[in-house]
């Protein structure tokens, strides 16, 4: 629904035009006056009244059509009202409804147009004309002729007499074939529900809420794998290592692969390099060592402490131990997995 100032007055907010001709509005109505024409239709089949205006007068008080009206004030909102709801009422009068169901929304479309507040204050806006088709008209103007059957005759009088206050108020249009209706169709507008994909997530920035909401699932789902792949093993037979210990599959295993890999990748950038290879080494180290600085003041900022665990052979005083230890066969940085930056230093291996 479309909300905007209302052009009468200011501070008031009021339903826009396009929220009548839109599937917010057309869909529903539609099942409401289908649900009228249902019910007098029903009621008629079963009481055969002798008056069936009245029969249908009392339906559309016990169905609160009575305060239709009451329900949009702007005149412009309430044009564009008026118009779709007596094109739903005409709908039901073509050639391809039953004669009884077009008996209804003929009578329907009648009472909905005379009971229009002619004396309100302040003034409602109302509309005086009925636009329809010419084959729509002419199926309209055909109706008591329909109504020739025993069940259906003491409806003509009534159709007949309601055609006749009505006939004057039909503004005709060319035929549908050329769509002359403004809107062409209705809905104009198709309101879609948003709806969640198979994965239930939404387009999109995340919001806070939904962001920690996703990290604490995350930390969760991570803790329960850690959980499933957990393996505990004996430590070994002395007094101080012995017993069981448990810990995750991929610590209690040494990754060799990976570590070979990694020799290789270093073998082949070594030999890439050459010449430079000092040079580069130290260029790249000195980068290195000064984000770690960086990460660190920041990590103190917020209290924090950044790879500090295993004392000298982790941390920060390791790495710029490293990175002075270029040159001279060692590797600084690259030479970390054979022991640069550790005092004593335990192998050259470069």
């Amino acid at each position: 629904m479309s909300l905007a100032p209302s052009s009468g007055s200011r501070g008031q907010i009021v339903v826009q035009p396009a929220y009548f001709t839109s599937s917010a509005f057309v869909d529903p109505a539609r099942e409401d006056v289908s649900l009228l024409i249902q019910c007098f239709t029903e009621q008629y089949e079963r009481l055969r009244p002798p008056q069936p205006f009245t029969l249908f007068k009392d339906t559309w008080v016990s169905q609160g059509w009575t305060w239709v009206h009451f329900k949009i004030f702007d005149a412009r909102s309430r044009e564009a009202f008026l118009k779709v709801m007596m094109r739903i009422f005409t709908e039901h009068m073509g050639a391809t409804e039953t004669p009884l169901k077009r008996v209804a929304a003929l009578f329907g479309l009648y009472t909905f147009l005379n009971t229009q507040p002619s004396m309100s204050m302040p003034k409602l806006h109302s509309v005086s004309h009925v636009e329809v088709t010419s084959d729509l008209y002419d199926a309209i103007m055909c109706i008591p002729d329909t109504l020739n059957t025993e069940f259906l005759e003491r409806l003509r009088p009534h159709a007949i007499y309601v055609l006749s206050g009505l006939v004057g108020l039909f503004q005709i249009l060319p035929h549908s074939k050329v769509c002359p209706m403004n809107p062409r169709e209705v809905p104009r507008e198709l309101v879609v529900e948003e709806v969640g994909n198979g994965s239930g997530k939404k387009r999109g920035r995340l919001s806070k809420r939904e962001k920690k909401k996703k990290a604490r699932d995350s930390l969760a789902s991570l803790s329960k794998w850690l959980d499933r792949t957990k393996q505990t093993y004996e430590a070994g037979a002395g007094s101080e290592t012995s017993g069981t210990i448990t810990r995750h599959v991929l610590l209690s295993q040494r990754p060799v692969a990976t570590r070979s890999n990694y020799r290789t990748c270093k073998s082949e950038l070594w030999a890439e390099l050459g010449k430079d290879e000092a040079v580069a080494l130290r260029r790249a180290s000195d980068a290195v060592v000064r984000r770690m600085r960086k990460m660190d003041e920041v990590a103190a900022a917020e209290g924090l402490e950044v790879g500090g665990e295993g004392g000298d052979r982790t941390g920060l005083g390791r790495v710029e131990r490293a990175a002075d230890e270029v040159g001279g066969g060692r590797g600084g940085l690259l030479s970390l997995l054979e022991g640069a930056g550790l005092f004593p230093v335990f192998s050259h291996d470069v």
